[in-house]
């Protein structure tokens, strides 16, 4: 059965970005989208990652995102603050402070966030290397992701590991392992069946023919 999933202008633009980047154009289309029952959690927590990759590639859009979000829709200002604290732009403190204050700006991490050595520990944690693809298309990401196929097992053998995972460390890195190869899974036979760069990379990494992971690449090449 196909996967139908219907974006909006923001996410399209966002899914698009990597072959046509337009930072200006991103702040507008991300300044006037509406926070609505569409924005769910991961939206939050995702779209901080590719606006911060905007910002480090593109320094002057960084004021234009402040300057367009400072004071409005609180949801809104909370990510491009995380965005900014991800990042690596110059003047990331000064724009911290012009966002949210002083305060907020003195507690930002020191060094900002590098995606390309970010280890998955949570489901959401995919979404936000799919993030990082888009705003860079950088290949690299998409390999990190089909990485975590090695941890795939079939749903009848991981439902009973998520049943104990909460008493037993060692079974719920397991069971993790098993959630995020399934996420991985998803959105990688979403996106490949999408964008050409995506399938492309997904050969590439099949080619390797070095375990569970490369099978599975190959197996959502081939549509199953």
């Amino acid at each position: 059965m196909d996967i139908v999933v219907d974006h909006s202008a923001l996410e399209t633009a966002v899914i698009g970005y990597f072959r046509k980047p337009d930072p200006l154009g991103m702040v507008a289309l991300f300044a006037a989208e509406p926070v609505t029952e569409r924005w769910r959690a991961q939206t939050v927590l995702t779209l901080p990652v590719f606006l911060a990759l905007v910002m480090d590639a593109q320094p002057p859009a960084a004021a234009a995102l402040v300057d367009a979000i400072r004071g409005g829709d609180p949801v809104k200002v909370e990510m491009v603050a995380q965005a900014l604290n991800y990042s690596h732009h110059a003047e990331r403190r000064r724009l911290m402070e012009r966002l949210v204050g002083e305060h907020a700006a003195g507690g930002m991490d020191p060094e900002g966030a590098v995606f390309t050595d970010f280890l998955p520990t949570h489901p959401v944690h995919v979404d936000m290397l799919w993030a990082a693809f888009f705003a860079t298309g950088d290949a690299s990401y998409v390999t990190r992701i089909a990485g975590l196929l090695a941890g795939w097992m079939p749903e009848p053998q991981l439902q009973p590991l998520l049943a104990v995972a909460a008493r037993d460390e060692a079974v719920a890195q397991r069971a993790m392992a098993g959630v995020l190869a399934g996420a991985a899974q998803v959105s990688l036979a979403v996106n490949a069946r999408d964008l050409v760069e995506v399938r492309e990379a997904l050969e590439a990494f099949a080619a390797r023919q070095d375990g569970l992971s490369s099978a599975m690449a190959a197996r959502i090449l081939a549509g199953k």
